[in-house]
């Protein structure tokens, strides 16, 4: 028996002295310097280990063994990229999970503490060691930071196998890989081999002898250091290395963070690294914390980071370094929903749009507005791959546009799923085929995951209208994958430049001329693109309000020197009239366009002739139109057909585009329009 005890004692002094864990609060005799603690047992090493008579569990384990079901980690990530899905934490060697088992025998307060096998020989049946500041049943109290629980689903995954060569293929051919270090972790992480493959469990970053902040393996700095270099040790994010999210120097201002993760020095968001938005291990329900193991639900994490308060955070909220927060609706009238709308996100959700077969798993969401509708922050960014710097970067003089004015994503969009629609021939017509990218390469292939059929579904009349009302202007949603297909006779140049359009042989009218546009539209004409957010933004994207279309109190999110379409601010509709007097201040389409140097806007006859609503020839949504320069017949629905207090205002019922205007070019049977006729050929809708 002494000799027993005496080798005992020698293991624990010549093995863990040297780990230095009797510093650590794995110590849990009563010399231990936490609070959970003996009342008197002295010895360090017998809560875990043994050097005779082990039962399960190794090396040399002594604790009694959970007999817990565990709810797994799950997510719809792993699921859609057909990534292995962790195991039950088995109580066999040689089977995941059983050196998790064995750290949640204390961990997931259903062992008690002190329930150990044999104490210097002494095998202790159904006595525990008592133990102080647990439970009445000498478990662990749920209110404690090392408490885990049952529910494994909102910590990090283990016992699941480490794959590095899982992909996901998406419709263009481009992939989605599962973005882990490939062949194998980053030292000193340690997997754990059984059956030929790999698992993460437990002690892959935490080793429980070591003397470090959260017994991290990784021991490079501060906790706020270790905990992102243990993150990037397996997850290799494309882009990471010069992401802001990796690099910025602004430092947090909330004590408890600097307390922490700093050890009391200012910890900045380089430091903190992936901890900025994520927590390996979180609290119960979603929200407080959110998913992939996010801090909080998704857009509050963006304004707050590891803070309490957005105020206190270099981060995205009210108060922050960039303050995006304020931007959004309801503080902004006009806007994406990021903060009405929270909580059934899922970076993956693209894949399975309106025209999609299934969505998997059979129980999540996808991008479609008739069971998912929903807008969050990774929707347009992606936070691993992004970086400082929009289309618009070099502006105008005006602070507005770019000097060279492109559709390519910039690097605030850079790694964003997309949607490129399959583009018809015929004219005005809803794209029936989609493909997705794993990586957008133009602004609009983000916007069209929503904003199209992929999104909206199908046109109730075969009109690229669709059965969605918007919550914040009260018109009903239109399908701009139809309004934007090239092969219209008219269209903004988003898609493609005004001259590709032209070769396709849908449009026939010529770009517009310099002279009718404004810098720096009005240079290299017929050959531009340009992003939706040229005309959807901020308030005052000029200096003042971060770029991008977050939010506004101008309706539709138009931005400019100039914010109204198609009614001035006193409820009237902009004319010709306007136009020829020099009073279109405010008119939105004046930011790019001089509307004075197209004859029918400077129409000087008398009557009703001098002043034509410009929506009673063009459509008022002018995305594009089936017939050129953006006129719309009276046959049209609403929206593209405005109505006006109560009146539907389009007059025209034929347009013929010709390179000098004639009186035939338009023709209608409106009274106040007698100077038109029939004179036929004209461009026809539907």
């Amino acid at each position: 028996m002494f000799l027993r005890n005496l080798v005992a004692s020698l293991m624990c002094v010549t093995t863990f002295s040297y780990a230095g864990i009797e510093l650590t609060k794995h110590n849990l005799s009563v010399s231990g310097p936490g609070t959970v603690k003996a009342v008197s047992e002295t010895e360090i090493c017998v809560f875990c280990h043994i050097p005779h008579h082990e039962k399960e569990g190794t090396p040399l384990w002594n604790r009694k063994m959970p007999t817990s079901v565990y709810t797994l980690y799950d997510s719809e990530f792993i699921s859609r990229i057909n990534y292995p899905t962790p195991q039950q934490p088995s109580e066999v060697e040689g089977q995941p999970g059983i050196v998790s088992r064995q750290c949640l025998s204390c961990h997931d307060g259903t062992v008690a503490i002190g329930a150990v096998y044999i104490v210097r020989g002494t095998e202790l049946g159904n006595s525990v060691i008592q133990m102080q500041n647990v439970n009445p049943d000498g478990t662990l109290p749920s209110t404690l930071r090392t408490f885990i629980g049952t529910d494994l689903s909102i910590h990090h995954p283990v016992a699941i196998e480490y794959d590095p060569n899982i992909q996901k293929t998406f419709g263009d051919g481009s992939v989605k890989t599962i973005e882990l270090r490939n062949p194998h972790p980053l030292p000193p992480i340690k997997l754990y081999t059984y059956g030929g493959k790999n698992y993460v469990e437990c002690t892959s970053c935490h080793d429980p002898h070591k003397q470090n902040k959260q017994f991290l393996r990784v021991d490079v700095g501060n906790l706020a250091q270790d905990f992102k270099q243990t993150c990037i040790s397996c997850h290799d994010k494309p882009g990471w290395s010069t992401s802001p999210h990796n690099t910025d120097t602004r430092t947090y201002t909330d004590t408890g963070v600097n307390q922490h993760y700093g050890e009391g020095s200012p910890v900045s968001v380089a430091d903190l690294g992936c901890g900025n938005c994520h927590k390996p291990h979180n609290t119960p329900p979603y929200p407080p914390s959110g998913k992939p193991l996010l801090r909080k639900p998704e857009e509050q994490t963006c304004f707050k980071g590891a803070a309490g308060q957005s105020n206190l955070a270099p981060c995205h909220g009210a108060g922050g370094a960039k303050d995006i927060e304020s931007l959004l609706p309801p503080d902004r009238t006009y806007g994406h929903p990021v903060k009405t709308i929270s909580d059934i996100h899922t970076i993956m959700d693209v894949l399975y749009g309106f025209t999609s077969t299934e969505v998997d798993p059979a129980s999540s969401f996808s991008v479609k507005f008739s069971d998912s509708k929903h807008a969050e922050c990774m929707d347009c960014h992606n936070p691993h791959k992004a970086s400082p710097g929009t289309h618009a970067q070099n502006a105008d003089p005006s602070g507005w546009y770019p000097q060279n004015p492109t559709n390519l994503v910039s690097n605030v969009l850079a790694g964003v799923y997309g949607v490129e629609p399959l583009w018809p021939s015929a004219r005005w017509t809803q794209p029936s085929t989609y493909t997705t990218k794993a990586e957008a390469e133009k602004e609009y292939q983000i916007c069209m995951k929503c904003h199209s059929r992929w999104g909206l579904g199908d046109s109730p009349n075969g009109d690229c209208t669709t059965q969605f009302t918007s919550d914040q202007s009260g018109i009903k949603l239109t399908d701009q994958s139809c309004e934007f297909n090239p092969y219209n006779r008219s269209a903004h140049p988003v898609v493609m430049t005004t001259n590709e359009m032209l070769a396709l042989g849908g449009r026939y009218a010529d770009p517009l001329t310099p002279s009718q546009l404004l810098p720096p539209w009005n240079t290299n004409v017929g050959n531009q693109t340009m992003y939706c957010t040229d005309c959807h933004g901020a308030d005052a994207e000029d200096g003042v309000d971060p770029r991008g279309p977050h939010g506004s109190t101008h309706k539709f999110m138009l931005k400019g020197p100039n914010t109204n379409w198609p009614t001035k601010t006193d409820g009237t509709l902009y004319t010709t009239g306007d136009v020829k007097d020099g009073t279109t201040d405010g008119l939105f389409c004046t930011n790019c366009h001089d509307l004075t140097q197209a004859d029918p806007h400077m129409i000087t006859r008398p009557m009703a002739m001098y002043s034509i609503a410009c929506v009673e020839c063009h459509v008022a949504v002018p995305h594009g139109s089936p017939i050129s320069r953006l006129i719309g017949y009276r046959t049209m629905p609403e929206p593209y057909n405005y109505n006006y207090n109560g009146t539907l205002m389009l007059k025209l019922d034929g347009f013929v585009w010709n390179t000098v205007v004639q009186r035939r070019d338009a023709y209608s049977t409106d009274n106040n329009c007698d100077c038109h006729w029939n004179a036929g050929g004209y461009d026809t809708y539907p």
